[in-house]
Order: structure tokens, then sequence, then C-alpha cells
């Protein structure tokens, strides 16, 4: 979801077991055993089920499933129930709560429930349920209309246990009792000593710098408000960092109290489940408690505008940064509501129509007219009222006029001619190609889950898109009769309801925005007096205090927890059959795609020249955006996609899993399509591949701004990229390779060619003749299919039509040779945050992989990393991870500090020496690595395809999971703190690279080799 602020938690790299499990219960986990299972065909609808009214029950053939909806008879939450034959089972509750103001208080309530509930008053439930559950989703979210606490777990007894740990969070939380929560979670001062600066820490706090420092995140948001500023849109339900230390304590409770009643609830079921034993559960264990109340928490549409508005906003760039070519257009329409059915699957298909392919009109216009590096649009119907934007990025201000007058001067062409019969069938084969992919994607029930709240909320029938082929149908026998046409003179020509949002760079805005929160914080220091000074250094003693205090043995007793013995390592078939064909090696893997076959080629390119290797990289983005010898770029585009999901193409590395040092790099080549469409799609595939024409070198300018463009957002923005890539090219000459390959230096080799690419273009396209030619070579390629043997049967016989075609001569293999990089660097961003990683290889500290190593990570993630990085340090995230080719890293992310975190990161060391857990306390860490081995099934069959390939590519076989899942299960409290040898010796190789604030960087600039920049 768009406007989702999604917690993440990282997941460790591991496949998969299923698992039976038994439970300890506590009080309030006990299911009752007086509820008669009653088959869902037999629920009457008007009779009551355990205080549930059952409303409806109608079947849902496009998933499978049979959708019931209780009303509760005492309360009046609602309830939905997707009965069906799915294992991985999901729960969720959530709360409609329209955004009031930019503090950010619902998104801070959602972080906040979940520090401790009546029933489990640990600090941190949720931190203690994602070391020992076996969940695959366990998280929280908030967008502007509602707040979500959604888990799934192929263990119904696990989600029997998450279920009552959130319900007890949402509706009893501790946020009312204990401000330290409101503190950690929102904001604070800290003030450690008189003479210390006063500053402003907290989660949420920290997460919003991070985001308001993406170009892209503010943009979104201008454009929201330029558009809805009459309604409750206008505001971030996320919270601006300048507005989050104006909320109070009293004034989250209040909000709280106000939404989170069982009155204003949604609770959600999906699965294989005997829904009795649930309504059962929460009736009696909660609902029945409750009263009804009225709650106003309606959300109001904005009125339509009678003349459209132009916005100007701004976003930081470093203060020596050129101003040309970095402003953001965009021109938005608000596109009905969200609960007209038709109109959305319409407006849909639109905008893919206009802006979703190469031969799409409006994109190309837009790309055609030279006034942006790059072409984007967003359909966005995450709220009431959707909007459909057109986005040029990297532009000029002045370019504003020519920007609307191509896009009405196209929308009435279009109007006026129709669009193409190919463009109109390769949107629908899209369409069906991609409804069918969802049914065999991951966290099917999540993803409904999200979907039918953004209904559901506006009091609109939850299920009226979960059966959308009426709409399909009807839309599609329409399309010849003007119906799309009619859809662009309604809603984009003639509508008002529009806004031009221009968001330009501004030249050290966050330097000066730092300075004046600093100076803010500094006055108000200087006007305290000394009793005042004196609490604000007791408040900062008592804050850290509470959170060095552990949990109590009773508290940490009370939260639900499973068995370890019960456990039965296996895993799912991974298989990999490999066979010759034509000199060629080819895998497969047999899973259920639902008739489609996903195909993998790795073109084997160490062949190509250290000094065409950016050129590669390069390339890639071209293959498929240019000519062929047998199709104009616009008719290429159409028919890849009347036959595809699309054809794609990677530079990258396969590394070997034991030795980073060993490496084979890969051109990769990827598509999905249907089984019968297989010869197509290779068929085109060969094409491209053999039959590229450089000639357009003004579509091969543009694609190199565009390049140049992602590279310069990522690395503004903070991603932590630059730190990654560095951290691996200091340990490793796989990393070596992959850093020069996508590192700053990338960068630098796409701004230069650019800048004289008029002047060296003739040069610039023999080098990437010249790198193609060496790049599709047969020697050494792998291919790869999953799918059932229909598709397989297919995919060989053309593959082999493909093989006789690629060039097969005996090229040079190169030894490459790349610089170390100097550690400790820091690179200086306009941004409000820094990420901070540090890393070693414990290979040469002569110590091996082994899957005791994951039980380490999930250790030192969710008890050390959790309290020192996030509750502590106010970081928004963090991870440290082992890997099996001997590299450890460890992160933080979105984080205020910075000396600090590296401090954190050695006293991981001195956590280990002392780590003494209980039996029960060791063996939650096993479960809750164990549950990682479990995401593989819950992300599907096309993941575990994938998972089979890079199996292969690095060595590694279905056996060595299965070695590192018992070591897993055996591993024991001293196999931990033996680790802490280990860990000393990493971190004190004493590699660590750090981007975030000027200011910061400058304040610590001691710590650093030197300052790094980007592209200069």
């Amino acid at each position: 979801m768009k406007k989702i602020l999604l917690r993440k938690i990282s997941a460790l790299f591991i496949v998969v077991v299923f698992l039976a499990v038994s439970l300890a219960l506590p009080y309030n986990s006990v299911y009752a055993a007086s509820v008669n299972t009653i088959p869902a065909a037999e629920y009457q609808i008007s009779k009551v089920y355990s205080g549930f009214k059952l409303i409806s029950s109608k079947s849902m053939p496009d998933l499978n499933s049979t959708v019931m909806m209780f009303s509760h008879v005492k309360t009046g939450a609602r309830l939905m129930f997707v009965k069906n034959n799915d294992n991985e089972r999901s729960f969720s509750i959530s709360f409609r709560t329209p955004t009031t103001d930019d503090t950010g208080v619902n998104h801070i309530i959602e972080h906040s429930v979940l520090n401790g509930s009546k029933n489990y008053p640990s600090k941190s439930p949720f931190a203690e349920m994602l070391k020992r559950s076996l969940g695959t989703f366990i998280n929280a979210m908030t967008s502007s209309d509602f707040t979500i606490y959604p888990v799934s777990s192929v263990n119904e007894t696990d989600l029997k246990n998450l279920m009552g740990v959130y319900l007890d969070a949402v509706f009893y939380p501790n946020l009312h009792t204990e401000q330290n929560i409101f503190n950690q979670e929102a904001w604070r001062y800290t003030l450690d000593s008189k003479d210390s600066k006063l500053s402003i820490n907290g989660i949420v706090y920290n997460e919003m710098k991070g985001n308001y420092s993406n170009s892209k995140y503010v943009l979104d948001k201008e454009i929201t408000k330029s558009l809805l500023s009459e309604s409750s849109y206008k505001w971030d339900a996320g919270g601006n960092p300048e507005a989050i230390p104006t909320l109070t304590w009293d004034k989250l409770k209040a909000v709280h109290k106000k939404y989170y009643t069982p009155s204003n609830s949604y609770i959600y079921l999906y699965g294989n489940l005997d829904i009795g034993k649930y309504l059962e559960f929460i009736d009696k264990n909660y609902l029945s408690k409750f009263s009804k109340v009225t709650t106003d928490s309606s959300i109001k549409s904005q009125k339509a505008f009678k003349k459209a508005v132009e916005k100007v906003a701004f976003y930081p760039v470093p203060s020596n940064e050129s101003l040309d070519r970095k402003t953001y257009l965009a021109l938005n329409f608000v596109t009905g509501t969200i609960t007209d059915k038709e109109l959305m699957t319409g407006m849909d298909y639109l905008s893919y129509l206009l802006m979703g392919s190469e031969s799409s009109p409006l994109k190309k216009a837009l790309q055609d007219s030279g006034i942006a590096d790059n072409i984007t649009y967003s359909f966005s119907n995450d709220s009431l009222q959707p909007v459909l934007s057109f986005i040029a990025e990297n532009s000029d201000e002045s370019s504003k006029t020519t920007f609307k007058k191509v896009i009405t001067d196209t929308l009435n062409k279009v109007v006026k001619t129709g669009f193409s019969k190919d463009l109109i069938n390769q949107t629908f084969a899209q369409y069906d190609l991609s409804k069918r992919i969802q049914k065999i994607s991951s966290m099917k029930g999540l993803s409904i889950n999200i979907n039918i709240m953004k209904q559901w909320v506006h009091d609109t029938d939850p299920t009226i898109y979960m059966n959308n082929s009426d709409s399909e149908a009807k839309i599609r026998k329409l399309a010849d009769k003007k119906y799309f046409e009619n859809l662009i003179n309604k809603y984009l020509l003639s509508n008002t309801h529009s806004s031009l949002v221009i968001l330009k760079p501004s030249a050290g805005m966050e330097e000066k925005n730092e300075k004046t929160r600093s100076e803010k914080l500094e006055n108000y220091k200087k006007k305290l007096d000394a009793k005042a000074i004196s609490a604000l250094i007791k408040g900062t003693e008592n804050f850290k205090a509470w959170q060095d205090k552990p949990d109590s043995a009773e508290a940490l007793a009370k939260i639900p927890r499973l068995s370890v013995k019960d456990i039965k390592p296996e895993l799912p078939d991974l298989t990999v059959n490999t066979e010759k064909l034509s000199g060629v090696e080819v895998l497969s893997h047999t899973v259920p795609l639902n008739g489609v076959s996903s195909i993998n080629m790795y073109f084997d390119t160490s062949r190509v020249p250290q000094d065409k290797l950016h050129y590669m990289n390069l390339l890639a983005s071209l293959l498929g955006n240019l000519d062929t010898k047998k199709y104009k770029q616009e008719d290429l585009s159409n028919i890849v996609n009347l036959y595809s999901s699309g054809i794609y193409f990677g530079a990258s590395v396969a590394t070997n899993s034991k030795n980073p040092d060993l490496y084979k790099p890969v051109m990769a080549v990827s598509l999905l399509t249907l089984n019968n469409n297989v010869s197509k799609s290779l068929e085109l595939t060969e094409e491209i591949i053999n039959n590229t024409v450089f000639t357009n070198k003004a579509k091969i300018k543009q694609i190199i701004q565009q390049n140049k463009m992602y590279m310069q957002q990522m690395y503004a923005s903070g991603s932590g990229m630059y730190s990654s890539l560095k951290l691996q090219a200091y340990f490793s000459e796989a990393g070596r390779y992959i850093e020069n390959l996508m590192g700053p230096g990338y960068y630098t080799f796409l701004r230069d060619i650019e800048k004289n690419f008029d002047k060296n273009s003739d040069e610039i396209v023999k080098n990437l003749q010249e790198t193609y030619s060496s790049v599709f070579n047969k020697n050494g390629l792998i291919a790869s299919h999953s799918g059932d043997a229909s598709g397989y049967t297919a995919f060989k016989s053309n593959l082999e039509k493909i093989i006789s075609k690629v060039n097969s001569e005996e090229l040079s293999v190169q030894t490459y040779k790349f610089d170390v990089p100097d550690k400790n660097l820091a690179l200086p961003l306009p941004v409000k945050v820094q990420t901070v990683i540090q890393g070693g290889d414990f290979s040469k500290e002569n110590y091996k992989y082994s899957g005791k190593m994951l039980v380490l990570q999930k250790i030192l993630n969710m008890e050390y990393l959790w309290k020192s990085i996030r509750t502590s340090g106010g970081a928004y995230g963090f991870n440290i991870d082992f890997s099996p080719n001997g590299l450890m890293s460890i992160m933080s992310i979105r984080d205020p500090n910075l000396s600090e975190t590296l401090e954190a990161f050695k006293g991981a060391v001195k956590f280990l020496k002392e780590f003494n857990p209980t039996e029960d306390e060791m063996e939650n860490f096993v479960i809750g690595t164990i549950s990682e081995f479990l995401k593989i099934k819950s992300m599907g069959p096309l993941y575990e395809g994938s998972i089979c390939d890079n199996l292969y590519l690095s060595g590694l076989t279905a056996s060595d999971m299965l070695t590192w899942m018992n070591e897993v299960l055996d591993t024991k409290a001293e196999d931990i703190r033996g680790y802490a040898e280990m860990l000393d010796k990493v971190v004190k190789q004493d590699v660590y690279y750090v981007e975030g604030s000027k200011e910061k960087i400058e304040e610590n600039k001691d710590l650093f080799t030197r300052l790094d920049s980007i592209g200069k």
C-alpha cells in the first residue's frame, strides 16, 4: 500500500519447513471445549454464534473462497471470515482512524499499543512474539484511513496465540499508565548533563525524519495536499517530524480511547479455520466485556474544485549541488471514489493504456518531448478519492507549460483517434496474467485483508473487489465503443478537480532546517531555570533506567509460547533437475504455477572486459527498449506485453556460498508467461538478445538519463546502498565486482557519458555493441524453468531454437582486478538520520558457518539490537547478518546516532559473554529462528523456484538447508556465548561505513579515513 507505513522487521535468508507444534497455554488462551464444530456451509443467516450474528455468506469463485460476514450483537464489531483451504491462516483487527493533524498520533499509537498490555505486561510483547512465534507475518501498519494489526501463521495454535496478544494490545495497552512508552515511540527531550546539548529523540520521530529526506515521499504528500486540502488527507498519517514534538501524552491517550473500541473495529480471519472456536474466543475474552458506543470516525470526502490549482513545494539537496533539471512536475486528477468498482477497474486499465508500457501514447509523447529524464505515473487508490498522477522527474519549472500541453494534446488526440487494438489487447493480457500470478504469489490472506479494508472503512461492501470478473467483462465489451475515451473526457480533460505540483530542489535546505532546529532547542534550554534543567536530566536518567530494567520472569511467562520438542525438521521439495541441451546446462523445478512458466537464463559475462562493465549494466536497461531487426520498439513493447509479463535483463553475480572470492558474473534474463505462450515469448527473447539495433541515439541518451536519475535518487535518500556496497567490496572479490558494477563509479560513468553524449555518441554506441556481443554467448549459459510438465516440454523444445542462434564463439575469460576501497568512510547527504554499517570476515578468524549462527542472529537482533539500537537509541531499523560466505554485517537504519551506534555494535560482545537465558527463553529463540524456514511456503511456489536457482548458482543444496535446520534445533546457550570471541575478533577488524546528515558526520569526522562524495 502506497500510504502504509510498514514496520519492517528483517527476515533471515533461509528456506523452509512445515512444523507441527504443541502449546503451553496461558490462562487467557483457553479455547472453550463447549464450542460445537459446525461446517461453514451449515451456518445460517441471522442466527447468532457466540455473540456474533451471521449477516451474509457468499461464494467468491475468483478466490476459491466463501466469505462470511458477522456483526457482534453487543458492540457492533464487524467480522469477516474468508473460508478456504489455505493453511497459511491470517487474523487482523483494524480500527478506522482518520487523520486530524500532522503529529502522527495514529502511527504512534500503532507502535505504542504493542509495548505491553494488561495480560501481557512485558515492555514489548511484539518483540517477544517475534522471538518465539512461527508467524509468517507479524506486523502493524497505519494508513490515512485505518490502523491495522495483521498476523499470519501456518500453525493454527500459533495464530491463536498471536491473536490473543494483539487483541489484548489494542484493547488494554499499557500506554495509558506508562508515559515512557510515549517517550520511546513518539518523542522525548534528551539531556545527559547541564552542559550537554538538548536533543529530541523517538522511534517514530526518526522514522519520519528518514521519510522526509526522500524526495518522492515529499512529492506524494504534496500531491495529496494539493487535491484534498479540505479533508483529513491533507495531514500526514505517519507524522511530520516538525509536528511530532507538539503531540502530548494526554492527546495520545484520548485518541486511543476514542477510536480503539470494538464498535469501531473490523476483524478479519482467513484460511482453513473452524470459525466457531475463534468467535467464541474473541467474544468471551474481549468483546463481551465492552458495550456499544457511538464513535464519529467517518472519513469525509473533498468537494470537487471549480478550478485546477497549482502548488510549488521544495525538497532538500546538498548546498553545493546544481539545481538544474532536478524539479518534479506532477499533473494530478481526483477520479471518483473507491466505492465505484467499475470506475476503479476502468481507471486501472486506462492508466496502463496511457502510461504503462513503452508503446503507451502519453508516456511516449512525454518522453519524446525531452522535458524530463524520466516519466512515471501513479494511480493511487488507497484513499476514499483515488488520484491519477502523471509525473516528470528531473525536469525544470520552465517546462511546466510544455508538460501540461503535451498531456492535454495527447489526451485529445487519443479521444479523437482511439487506442490501438494491439495496445488494448496487450493491456487485457497483462491484467489476466497478473491475476493468475497473484493466485500463486505470497501472503494471499494479508493481500486480501489490505484490499478489503480500503472499502470496508468507507461503509461499503468489502467484498465488491473479491469478484471483479463482472466489471472486467463489461469493460472489455465496451472497449471498442469509446469506453476509455469517455473516461479521458470526463475524468481528465473536463475534470477541474486537478492540480499541478511543482517540487523544486532547495540547496542547503536540510542544513538550514537542522541549524534552525538546533538553535530552537538551544534557545529553549537557555530559557529554562536550574530546576527545569534538573528535571530534564532526571527525566533522561529515569527513561534510560526504565528501558534498562529487564522484564520480570512473571511478565515473560504470561506471553504464550510453543514447544520445540514437537518440531520435525523437514524441507519442501527443492529438487533441482539438471540436463544438458545442446551443450547448455538446463535446470528445472516442478512446482504448481497455475499454468504459468517462470523462465530464467543466466549468460556468463566473464568474457566482458573490465573497462566495459559499466556498459553491461547500461545494456541491461536498454534491451527491450530499442528497435530490433524485426520490430520497431513500440511494436516490440506491444507484442512482448501481449505474450508475457515482460522480458527483464539484469547484470548480477552468482557468488560461491563458501568463498566470496569465487563468483560467476551473469546477465540474467527473466520472464513469466502462460504455458501456451512459451514459444512466442522465447522467440521474442531471442530477437532481443541477437538482433537489437543500437541506432536510436536519442533513446539511448534518454535511458542513460533515467539510469543516472535512479542512481542519484538512491544515493541521495540515504538508502544504505552506498554503505552496503562499500562493505561488501572491502571484504571480497565478488563484492568489489558488484560495487564496480553499480556503485558510485557507475553513477560517475553515467553522468560523464550523458554530459558528453552528443560529442561521443559514436564511441558509446560502439562500446555498447561490443559489450552486447560479449554478453550473449552460448558458452557458460545456464537456463532454468519452473512450472508444470507441459510448460517444461514447451520450454525445452523452444530453448533449443534460441541456443542454435546464440553466438558460440570462444572468447577469452577475463581476469578482473579491482582496488580495495578505503575503510571507515562517510558519505554526507541532505538527510536527517544515518545508516551505520560495520562488518568483518569471520572466516579469516578460522570460524566456519553454521545454522547456529541463525540463532545467534535472532538473539542479537531481537534481544540486543532491539533494545540498544531501536528502543534506547531511537533508530527505526537494524539488522545483523552472518553469511555462509564468511561475511558478518551489522547495521542501523534511520538512526539519529553515529558514534553511539558504533559503540553499541562493540557492546554486543559483552552481551554475548554474559548471555544466560533460561531453558524456556533459549527454546523461544530456537523456535523463532525455525520460523524463518517456514517462510518459503508462505512466499508461494514462484519463490520456491527462485530459491532452487539460487541454491544451484551459489553451490548449495537442499542438504545444506537441512543441516542448518538441524543445527538450529541443536543450539544451546553455551554455543551462543561461544560466539562472543568470534564477534570480538570480527568487530576489531574495524571496518565501517556511514551515510547520513552532514552535520552529524562533521561532528564525528575523526572517526573516518575521509569523507566521500558521489559523482564528484
